[in-house]
């Protein structure tokens, strides 16, 4: 039996449970009654659909997630184009089991030279200038990796601070173009140097980033069993706590918020998400993490509405967003990913042209992220489908940038 065969013979299992037809089953989980009979028949879903399957079923998404081998397919232009990132990230070992990392950019060793350009690229991420970042972080990786190997041992703290930040920001960046596996084999380097050198935000952040990618997988059970553990060891006495280990702790909560969210879990999701409120409550603004994103009473707020949308209740998603105002220390990219909270929960309340409106500015400001975005194309998809009429202009534009043409 396959995998997809499983998961339909489950989804046929919970409905005849409940007592329910295909029909009612649709009408619950608000698909389509042809989605319904196609899985139950052995076909295949997104895991977006299961997870609206699971909520009307009252289970939890992995109910319908099941192991299998992924369907045989061409190589892709992806693996070519990032064979120069991989190679740095990811070298090969030798017969000595040492990585063979290759040469760096100049055979001179400076630290505080590497940590400009580190900060270069840390800005360039936050202004989704994804293509600066593609040509420059291989050399970065590789410059640290010899910075590491070469630098006195008085020095060796301060060189895998550099690395702990080059790979994990290697690891964000490969999360957004959706190289998931190879972004966690950053993340995991990221993390072993922080521990090694005993920094616990920066511990943090490389696990924060594993979570994200996690996430992007489907792998939710783990993202909240790895984040609560994580939340536990990190809660500081909040009569002394720090800024930095307020953030650190809350954005564990956060991704566990989210991640049980996802699975079906809402208790579970309230609860992280009230703690996470608290951590966020004594600072004053949004606080700046070491990996450069922000924490604080509005990310919080954003993330509500977020679990609103993915819980099914896009209303209540657009009323908690629309009082939020965005302030200065806010970065580009919780804000714009918010944003697309806010498109779907209007696609998801039968105003399609107001999602097309928050899509058309992201386009005209943040281009390169935008065309990245899974959620933007499932939006713009939506909003062609609840529309008969020809694409106009603007919506041409957009089907063009996303790549969405259905």
């Amino acid at each position: 039996m396959s995998a997809d065969e499983s998961i339909g013979n489950r989804l046929r299992e919970k409905r005849r449970l409940r007592g329910w037809t295909q029909e009612e089953l649709a009408h619950a989980a608000d698909v389509s009654l042809q989605v319904v009979k196609k899985i139950e028949q052995g076909g295949s879903a997104r895991l977006e659909t299961l997870h609206q399957l699971a909520r009307a079923l009252g289970v939890v998404t992995l109910t319908f997630v099941g192991p299998s081998s992924p369907e045989p397919r061409d190589d892709d232009h992806d693996a070519a184009v990032l064979s120069e990132i991989r190679a740095a990230i990811n070298p090969p070992i030798g017969l000595h089991g040492t990585p063979i990392y290759g040469t760096a950019d100049y055979d001179d060793l400076d630290l505080a030279r590497l940590n400009k350009a580190v900060l270069s690229m840390t800005r360039a991420y936050h202004s989704d200038r994804y293509d600066d970042l593609a040509g420059i972080l291989p050399a970065l990786v590789r410059s640290a990796h010899h910075h590491v190997g070469g630098l006195p041992e008085r020095s060796r703290h301060d060189a895998l601070r550099t690395r702990a930040n080059i790979v994990g920001l290697t690891g964000r960046y490969l999360i957004q173009i959706r190289a998931h596996d190879l972004a966690l084999t950053a993340l995991h380097a990221s993390l072993r140097d922080a521990l090694e050198i005993d920094d616990t935000p920066l511990a943090a952040a490389a696990i924060s980033g594993q979570a994200h990618a996690m996430l992007r997988q489907g792998r939710f059970a783990e993202v909240e069993r790895l984040c609560a553990d994580a939340a536990q060891s990190l809660e500081p006495r909040m009569s002394e706590a720090s800024p930095d280990q307020l953030a650190a702790w809350g954005w564990m909560l956060l991704r566990a918020s989210a991640a049980a969210a996802r699975n079906n879990r809402p208790e579970e999701a309230r609860d992280y998400h009230g703690m996470a409120a608290a951590a966020a409550a004594p600072i004053h603004g949004e606080h700046q993490t070491v990996d450069a994103k922000t924490f604080g009473t509005l990310t919080v707020q954003m993330k509500q509405a977020e679990n609103a949308l993915v819980g099914g209740d896009p209303a209540m998603a657009l009323e908690l967003s629309a009082g939020l105002q965005r302030g200065d220390d806010l970065t580009d990219e919780e804000w714009d990913r918010h944003l697309l909270d806010v498109a779907r929960a209007h696609s998801q309340t039968n105003d399609p042209d107001r999602a097309i409106d928050v899509l058309l500015d992201l386009r005209g400001r943040n281009p390169q992220w935008l065309r990245y975005q899974q959620m933007a194309r499932d939006t713009f998809r939506e909003v062609l489908k609840s529309s008969s009429r020809a694409l106009s202009d603007d919506r041409r534009l957009l089907a063009d940038h996303l790549g969405v043409y259905e």
